[in-house]
């Protein structure tokens, strides 16, 4: 279920942290449930806030008056309804000290879309990386930063395994299939292609940014590419999705 609000700020605003971390702090104060704070994994996914249109990522001032989005995907329908009612009664949320005041707020169930085109274009709206299997004992996570399909693939068919739509037998029937058949065919940055953005501490998270181009060489599996990438857009792909990292926004082309 994903749950998006649209609200007016009331009095400008300086963010300085990641605003996916932001938006992930909205989610559990507003939902008020302790247990939510230590969970792993999350039983939900966010973007970065959106301002006026364009993600918001790590330092920024946004104006009073500014149009603020905040959009969360629950894994547990029930989850949703409840943060749904919430909004929905209390016509607004704070951003740090500032309030929002909720202009709309909507909710949808995620739709498994087919299509019989064989490319589409990935827009990588916040830093995106994966992590490595970790073949050998190591002391902390790995990750691949590049936009290969087959590191596309994995996460969402991951996620959709979590959500019961798909088994074991038929991801790794999929996955052969997309990495024999699937190709980047071009890709490109505005500036650099791989940012980092700073946690409220000083940490910081590195990922790719920017978009690309695939297309499948091999048509068998197209409908069920199409239905993945439906996955794909709704929850994000990558590590730290709970966090705002891995949002994407998917495009079929022809």
């Amino acid at each position: 279920m994903i749950v998006e609000v649209k609200g007016i700020l009331a009095e400008n605003a300086v963010i300085s942290t990641f605003s996916g971390a932001i938006a992930q702090s909205i989610v559990l104060s507003l939902l008020n449930n302790p247990g939510l704070h230590g969970m792993r994994p999350k039983p939900f996914t966010v973007w970065p806030l959106v301002v006026d249109g364009k993600p918001l990522w790590d330092r920024g001032i946004v104006n009073s008056g500014a149009l603020l989005e905040l959009r969360v995907a629950f894994f547990d329908r029930a989850l949703g309804e409840e943060f749904f009612s919430i909004m929905a009664s209390t016509r607004r949320f704070l951003l740090f000290k500032w309030e929002v005041v909720i202009d709309t707020i909507s909710a949808r169930e995620v739709r498994l879309t087919s299509s019989s085109s064989s490319a589409f274009r990935v827009e990588f709206l916040s830093p995106t990386r994966f992590e490595t299997p970790p073949y050998v004992k190591r002391p902390a996570p790995v990750y691949d930063v590049t936009p290969r399909p087959l590191n596309l693939f994995k996460s969402a068919v991951k996620t959709a395994m979590r959500l019961g739509l798909v088994d074991a037998r038929w991801a790794r029937r999929f996955l052969r299939w997309a990495y024999a058949s699937v190709g980047v065919v071009d890709f490109g940055c505005r500036r650099r292609c791989v940012v980092s953005v700073r946690l409220s501490g000083g940490r910081r998270l590195r990922g790719f940014v920017g978009w690309a181009l695939y297309r499948a060489f091999e048509t068998s599996m197209l409908e069920d590419m199409r239905r993945v990438l439906s996955v794909a857009e709704a929850f994000g792909v990558g590590s730290n999705r709970p966090l705002g990292l891995g949002a994407v926004r998917i495009t079929p082309l022809q």
